[in-house]
């Protein structure tokens, strides 16, 4: 007769325990917490984007303008939140420059975002130079963050700070 034991204890090794669950919701909550404030920061991001899409924009209108030997004015609608390269000098853009995407070269900022400019309208002549006499400065801003882009007096050159 052969004796076999019965393993009447549990296999403690299945599951989780109490104290670790707690600690698996605690650390779930602080990660949500820190998750949820850096989506709360959006309007800071989107701030932060257009001020590259605007510097991105100027770039590509200094280099248009040089490449095709010709003026490029530079239309700045800081109600609109809108900043748009053309090949003629009206306000309204009838002959907007081409983005290397296709279409019009055209960014405008998302809700929630403010665009401030001294000027209107300038313009890059055949040499790359802008057409006003001191340094300009677009700046963008939301929740109290602020990105400003500067296009500088003498060789046209666009910086972001």
């Amino acid at each position: 007769m052969t004796l076999t034991r019965c393993s009447c204890t549990r296999d403690r090794t299945r599951g989780f325990t109490l104290v670790e669950l707690i600690l698996i919701v605690v650390l779930i909550g602080i990660l949500s917490f820190f998750a949820g404030a850096r989506i709360s920061d959006r309007n800071q991001a989107n701030a932060r984007g257009f001020a590259e899409q605007v510097a991105s924009t100027l770039r590509f209108a200094q280099k248009a303008a040089i490449a095709q030997r010709r003026n490029v004015y530079v239309n700045v609608d800081a109600s609109a939140r809108r900043v748009r390269a053309c090949l003629d000098a009206a306000t309204t853009c009838a002959t907007p420059l081409s983005s290397p995407a296709g279409g019009s070269l055209d960014v405008t900022g998302a809700t929630g975002v403010t665009l401030t400019s001294g000027t209107t309208q300038f313009s890059f002549d055949a040499l790359g130079r802008p057409s006003f006499a001191s340094n300009l400065t677009l700046t963008t801003s939301a929740n109290g963050l602020t990105f400003s882009v500067i296009v500088e007096t003498e060789s046209g050159y666009v910086r972001r700070s």
